[in-house]
């Protein structure tokens, strides 16, 4: 009998470690998101920096309703826009932007014609 409630010990103990692993899951995004909330945003910008490409910049939230508005800038990843090829990374042209790195992507060699 001494083995038999061994066992069952060693199963009550695998199940609750299991519990514990899936809460600790569980509690992970709770952590995350907060810091995410207040970070940046991924922003886009089509032909700019580069013409025929797409522009996607990290914009810090406080910055996100000016560069919408005076920036033309858009909400989401350049792949989101069908450009998924990334070319390469290009600070912006502007006077106000030259500073920011933009990751360039373009559609690839099927993109436009589809």
């Amino acid at each position: 009998s001494m083995s038999l409630s061994l066992a069952a010990t060693l199963s009550t103990t695998s199940a609750a470690l299991l519990l514990e692993s899936r809460r600790s899951l569980l509690a992970l995004p709770v952590l995350v998101t907060p810091l995410c909330a207040r970070s940046d945003e991924v922003l886009h910008i089509l032909d700019y920096p580069k013409q025929g490409s797409c522009g996607e910049a990290l914009i810090p939230d406080a910055g996100i309703p000016f560069v919408k508005a005076f920036g033309g800038l858009e909400s989401g990843s350049c792949a989101s826009a069908g450009y998924s090829v990334k070319e390469g990374e290009e600070n912006g042209t502007g006077e106000r932007d030259k500073d920011r790195t933009y990751t360039v992507y373009g559609k690839g060699p099927f993109g436009r014609d589809r």
